[in-house]
């Protein structure tokens, strides 16, 4: 009897904690409220479990500050990555570029390297997405932005918008 007992013990638990995985961490939405814990009957017994608790885990404000030891991981990243572009390997130099971006995120540079590997890839959509971040990063950079326009202008040729590559030249004067 006691077997049967922890059996549905154990399986309650186990429903229990999968639903409450089932909501968004980063969700702004206040939990309903719990009345009263859930019952399951059975004939000749009664369990009852505790509702859990929804807990709020709030993003971190600040980004964390980085070492001296990434700037120079930092340097070797995009050094590996102009060097695996120029030998044509992009899709390399393209992960490179990605590992690059966690360690400086907001770096114009990079997010530049990775439109024109995504270019080389003839990855039009995502050309335009990583010039555009590029440019939004590069505000006290204009050569930097004239180069992100290009970029966008080539790629927006390419997927047949021509009023949206046009307007991308006309940045460029």
């Amino acid at each position: 009897m006691m077997f049967k007992y922890t059996n549905k013990l154990i399986l309650v638990m186990a429903v229990s904690f999968s639903l409450a995985g089932c909501g968004s961490l980063g969700s702004r939405a206040t939990p309903a409220p719990v009345d009263e814990p859930a019952q399951i009957d059975k004939p000749g017994e009664r369990i009852t479990v505790a509702p859990v608790p929804a807990t709020r885990i709030e993003p971190t404000q600040k980004p964390l500050a980085a070492s001296p030891q990434s700037g120079s991981a930092l340097k070797k990243l995009q050094l590996a990555a102009l060097s695996q572009q120029r030998s044509g390997k992009y899709t390399t130099a393209a992960a490179t570029l990605e590992r690059a971006l966690r360690i400086s995120p907001r770096n114009a540079m990079l997010w530049h390297q990775l439109a024109q590997v995504r270019l080389k890839q003839k990855k039009w959509r995502l050309a335009v997405n990583m010039a555009a971040k590029s440019k939004a990063l590069a505000r006290q950079q204009p050569n930097l932005q004239r180069e992100n326009w290009l970029i966008m202008a080539k790629a927006y040729r390419a997927l047949g918008q021509t009023s949206k590559a046009k307007a991308a030249i006309q940045h460029l004067r």
